[in-house]
């Protein structure tokens, strides 16, 4: 399913990887040389996107994870795939985490562990917080590709929304679908800071006709149906293995919505069907 840091990730790295760049270096970026494959190696794991680049005449890859949320085992995955591209890539690699809100910041860098008296590891990696951009200076304001994430900065307000609108809607380098996927991100990102109310008519009309939103109403439908069915569990007295919400999220919409039913309906039955998905083998 498509999320919101998908089309990010589709129309500001992979389709912009140079006004990317601007975001992560100031002014004075390195050249941009190729995208690089993130699928990782001896792994079912992807990066989000790995970028080689060149400066002063040495190249590195620069591998870039957008965080929305907390992960406390973040540095550590960061660490993995950061080795990874290295063996792959034979380059030296600069990690990069860019937060979307301070609560996705977890641990500062650097990460490490050390044994009794001694220091095995010491990782650093650079960190971007969005929220601490100042999208208004030159350089990033011909980045059209970054104008979705401006509403992010801490110091501006709603105001902001239409700024960005009338940019996107007038940059010449855009096509119209990147136009109508940067409107959206836009328009995802401002109405969970301001509200969907602070959304021009022509931003949520594009957002309600957008598959994307479509897409985002079904998750969000199943999230909540999720998180009831873990509610009625515990009211029916079932035990919950730590991996609950892994498995409901292994059924479809109309299973979960099914089962939302009948715990209304036909609790027992509800219970009995919700006990058998709760203990499948292996719990």
């Amino acid at each position: 399913m498509t999320t919101v840091f998908d089309l990010i990730l589709r129309r500001l790295v992979q389709g912009h990887p140079e006004q990317l760049l601007l975001l992560l270096f100031g002014g004075q970026p390195p050249d941009f040389i190729r995208m690089a494959d993130s699928s990782l190696p001896q792994s079912e794991l992807r990066a989000d996107t790995v970028i080689v680049v060149e400066a002063h005449g040495a190249r590195f890859a620069v591998d870039v994870e957008i965080q929305a949320q907390a992960d406390p085992h973040f540095a550590a995955r960061l660490l993995d795939y950061t080795v990874r591209i290295h063996r792959r890539e034979k380059l030296p690699v600069l990690p990069v985490a860019i937060y979307l809100t301070p609560e996705a910041e977890g641990s500062p860098p650097p990460y490490g562990f050390e044994c009794p008296g001694i220091r095995v590891l010491t990782f650093d990696f650079q960190v971007v917080r969005l929220w601490e951009v100042d999208y208004l200076q030159p350089t990033l304001q011909t980045a059209a590709a970054l104008l979705p994430l401006s509403v992010l900065e801490s110091c501006t307000g709603p105001e902001r929304i239409a700024w960005a609108e009338s940019r996107i809607r007038q940059a010449p380098s855009l096509s119209t679908e990147e136009r109508l996927d940067l409107l959206v991100v836009l328009g995802t990102l401002a109405s969970r800071r301001f509200g969907q109310d602070r959304l021009s008519h022509r931003l949520r009309d594009i957002m309600i006709d957008s598959p994307f939103w479509e897409e985002q109403r079904a998750k969000e439908r199943t999230r909540l149906w999720s998180q009831l069915l873990l509610t009625f569990a515990e009211a029916r007295g079932l035990t919950l293995p730590s991996d609950a919400s892994e498995l409901l999220a292994l059924l479809d919409a109309p299973a979960l919505e099914s089962l939302v039913n009948k715990a209304v309906t036909t609790p027992d039955i509800a219970a009995t069907e919700l006990r058998a998905i709760l203990t499948r083998q292996g719990h």
